[in-house]
């Protein structure tokens, strides 16, 4: 039916065509790939970081780690928002000091565990590090 030359030629556009399939496939991997690190590096950054992650008698597991600053014997204040009533169609919050915590670990560079000093720190309170 058809002639070689013709069968080389399909065959080829056929191969070039999964060639260019399989290229666009490997970017949109890469792509996604890298987006998730990147979202994953900014959801610690702006989202996470200085949350209480767990509380337990072993100590405070906080998401805050070298890459913040945290070294071991930092003493950090724990908080909390609380909201009040609603002022026209604004959230309030307030922000409320319940304790503080000492840096008795640095996991790695986005973990660390500290020690409850004074008053309370509960899963999802927050630590800040001033730097």
């Amino acid at each position: 039916m058809f002639t070689k030359t013709q069968d080389n030629k399909i065959n080829f556009k056929e191969e070039k065509m999964k060639a260019k399939f399989i290229f666009i496939t490997l970017g949109i991997i890469v792509f996604f790939i890298t987006s998730c690190a990147t979202l994953e590096t900014a959801r610690h950054k702006y989202i996470m970081r200085g949350q209480i992650l767990e509380v337990s008698a072993d100590g405070v597991y906080l998401c805050i780690g070298s890459a913040d600053g945290a070294e071991v014997g930092q003493e950090l204040k724990v908080y909390r928002f609380v909201r009040l009533p609603p002022m026209k169609t604004i959230p309030n919050y307030k922000r409320e000091d319940t304790g503080t915590v000492k840096i008795t670990e640095v996991v790695d560079e986005h973990f660390a565990i500290a020690k409850i000093l004074t008053g309370e720190a509960r899963e999802n309170y927050i630590v800040e590090l001033h730097r």
